[in-house]
């Protein structure tokens, strides 16, 4: 949907030329009329501009000059009749200032000077080159599709019985009787299978999502229809690249009441939380599938989805119109930004200038703090859309869009604001807000440029310096646990006896065979055919004798032993009698009884800053636990393949991003997604070995570095990550 222009807004385009002595003609098809009430309840009338389609706001001065306005009279005529029917004072140069903003927007039949050379040149400056259509396009393409109006105006009688109030009822009585359906099903409701994970369920989504966002589109149609709004298009645009359909309601301005206003805005939300209710109802007596799956997404995530999007007010979708109306601010977006800036102008710089128009505290607080919102929300949103379009296209053209998004969109807007500021800068030096706040920025920069921080933070675990985590060298089937968590074990004494039947079977074949071998070897002497056959056979003895002692190997590996002496600090109680395991299963953890040792991972960001025997504490997780001393003893030369101590991962609740990766052999390995560095610190001594390890965070004191020298290296190490293609 468009917005009207105010007058203020609007004669800043203008072209700043000499005032005509007399009047222009006015353009024979504009109309004038009555608008909704502007902020304080003050009366506004809108210019109609067919031709263009599009609304001029006007306040109740530029009323009356346009209902005396006559071509070819002269300005201080206009005035006097101005100042005789409404006794309304106006001098010369307020004329002058109305004929501009007339002029800048077009309202007249011919300009003010070129003739129609003037309105030829407009046009050939709207006219952008492939590259500029490009830039300023590949974020937002509109194409119109359908001229909706016949359809409409026909349908109308159709669709009217969904504005009433028995309606309403009706639908209400629908959502609340599936709500009761559901919570009678609720478990089955929260897990609801999505059938979605195949073509068919996909193009079954793709076309229930389209019928629900024509029905979206066609809510506002008929309702702007239905209070005599016209309809010009409806079609699909693009949103970096994505499709959505829209629906001009432009001409929803004319309407005097802002509540039928936001019913059009509303419509189409409104049109979405009808058919959820409908879905609501229909899922618990669908069968499984893709009916009952579509039935469920539009209950419950698709709706909410189209609130999130739709009415955010800080986007200009439905939710800008509907705030914009129930706030009763006409074109919201030109008038907030104009606060802002002078606001923001005004904080930093106090020059005393005049607010952009006068409007009551409360409404200007209100343009303010929205118009600043906006503009961080842009920020935000800009620079997700300049990520996700580096990343969708191949590296040279993600490169480009990358930095068109930035440059144009982001830092030509600031680069704007900025020359504002020059232009202004004897007037902005001359303030004493102008002196505090270059003071507070020189400051800033220096803070920022100050190496202060010599702190460095990693995640560590203090454990016994002899530690043994035991995994099955080989799968097989539980015959019995020796142990019990506590128990005291010396190296090499059995903690569980597994067993393969296939490999006893092996084992007992191979016997078989090889005694068989040796049987008719012995014999050989008695037996020309075994003789003849003596090599092949102490081949395949050798062969088979080899085999046996694989396979007893085999069955020496289904015995798990305890690697070292100490105590059973944590037996995996999933391993019982009975239940086979494989050799990715985790056993038991065998806590030795001799020092205490600190390992954690420091961050590539900190490993330059780390030096040699750096002294620290550990500050433990756990409640009741004194922080301990440590020095850093080594530091491995190489990124860590993956986190040897689980509860550092962020899968278990630790400050490491992870990513799971099955690795040889079967073993689950958990990937850091920064590269770190496995460190070892040794611990104060006097310290009671724990039952168990201890996670927390150590701190050390490695080189200062300041807030700007840490930025620049991570950008730095952006940069040179994706510099390759």
């Amino acid at each position: 949907m468009g917005g009207p222009l105010d007058m203020a807004a609007a004669a800043a385009p203008g072209p700043a030329s000499q005032p005509p002595l007399l009047l222009p003609e006015l353009r024979q098809e504009l109309r004038i009329e009555p608008g909704a009430a502007g902020p304080g309840g003050a009366a506004t009338w809108l210019v109609v501009d067919p031709v263009q389609h599009r609304y001029v706001q006007i306040d109740e001065t530029a009323y009356h000059l346009l209902s005396r306005w006559h071509s070819g009279i002269a300005y201080a005529e206009l005035a006097a009749r101005v100042s005789k029917d409404f006794g309304h004072q106006i001098s010369p140069e307020e004329i002058d200032q109305f004929v501009r903003f007339v002029s800048g927007n077009n309202l007249t039949a011919e300009p003010a000077s070129g003739g129609w050379r003037h309105y030829a040149g407009i046009a050939d400056r709207g006219k952008h080159g492939w590259l500029m259509w490009a830039i300023h396009n590949y974020l937002y393409v509109r194409l119109p599709l359908l001229r909706p109006e016949p359809f409409l105006m026909r349908a109308l009688p159709l669709v009217a019985p969904l504005y009433t109030r028995a309606f309403a009822i009706t639908v209400a009585c629908i959502g609340l009787l599936g709500l009761y359906f559901v919570s009678r099903q609720w478990e089955v409701f929260a897990a609801t299978f999505q059938h979605f994970f195949s073509w068919h369920g996909a193009a079954a989504y793709a076309v229930a999502l389209v019928v629900i966002k024509s029905a979206h589109e066609l809510g506002h149609a008929f309702t702007a229809a239905r209070f005599g709004c016209r309809v010009p298009s409806m079609g699909i645009c693009f949103l970096v690249m994505f499709p959505v359909l829209y629906t001009d309601v432009t001409d929803a301005w004319r309407l005097r009441d802002r509540r039928e206003r936001l019913l059009i805005g509303g419509a189409g939300v409104a049109v979405e939380l009808i058919i959820a209710c409908i879905a609501t109802l229909l899922w618990p007596f669908l069968p499984e599938g893709i009916l009952k799956s579509l039935a469920f997404s539009l209950a419950t995530v698709g709706w909410v989805l189209s609130l999130v999007i739709n009415l955010n007010p800080l986007m200009r979708f439905d939710g800008y119109y509907l705030f914009a109306d129930a706030i009763g601010i006409d074109n919201l977006q030109s008038r907030a930004f104009a606060f802002g800036q002078w606001r923001m102008r005004e904080f930093l710089f106090g020059l005393g200038m005049a607010p952009p128009e006068s409007v009551p505290r409360r409404t200007a607080l209100i343009l303010t703090v929205y118009a600043w919102a906006v503009w961080l929300y842009r920020l935000i949103l800009f620079t997700g859309i300049a990520v996700l379009v580096y990343h969708m296209a191949f590296k040279a053209l993600g490169i480009v869009l990358f930095l068109v998004e930035i440059v144009y969109f982001i830092l030509r807007p600031v680069a704007h604001e900025l020359m504002r500021w020059w232009k202004d800068g004897a007037r902005i030096s001359a303030t004493r807000r102008s002196r505090i706040t270059a003071a507070a920025a020189v400051t800033l920069v220096l803070a920022a440029a100050m190496p202060w921080s010599t702190q460095i933070s990693m995640p560590a675990v203090v454990e016994a310096a002899a530690l043994a985590r035991v995994y099955p060298q080989r799968g097989g089937a539980v015959e019995a646990v020796l142990v019990k968590a506590g128990d005291r074990v010396k190296a090499g004494d059995v903690l569980v006896q597994l067993s393969s039947a296939e490999t006893d079977h092996q084992i007992a074949l191979s016997k078989s065979k090889i005694a068989l071998l040796r049987m008719r070897l012995a014999r050989r002497s008695s037996d020309a055919e075994d003789r003849s056959h003596s090599l092949v056979m102490e081949q395949e003895l050798r062969s088979l004798t080899s085999s046996l002692d694989g396979l007893m190997k085999e069955r020496a590996d289904l015995t798990i032993a305890a690697p070292i002496s100490g105590t059973v600090a944590e037996l995996n109680s999933g391993v019982h009698k009975g239940r086979t395991i494989g050799r990715a299963e985790f056993v038991a953890l065998i806590r030795g009884s001799g020092d205490l040792v600190a390992r954690g991972y420091i961050s590539q960001d900190d490993i330059a800053r780390i030096g040699h025997n750096s002294a620290g504490r550990f500050v433990p997780d756990l409640p009741g636990w004194p922080s301990i001393g440590v020095h850093l003893q080594e530091v491995s030369k190489s990124g860590a393949g993956h986190i040897e101590m689980p509860e550092l991962a962020s899968q278990h609740g630790g400050a490491i991003a992870v990513r799971p990766h099955m690795g040889d052999g079967g073993h689950r390995r958990l990937v850091p997604v920064k590269a770190h560095y496995l460190a070892t610190l040794s611990v104060a001594g006097g310290v009671k070995v724990p039952a168990f390890s201890v996670r927390g965070v150590v701190t050390l004191t490695g080189e200062a570095e300041s807030a700007a020298g840490r930025a620049w290296r991570q950008i730095a190490a952006v940069l040179v990550r994706e510099s390759g293609f």
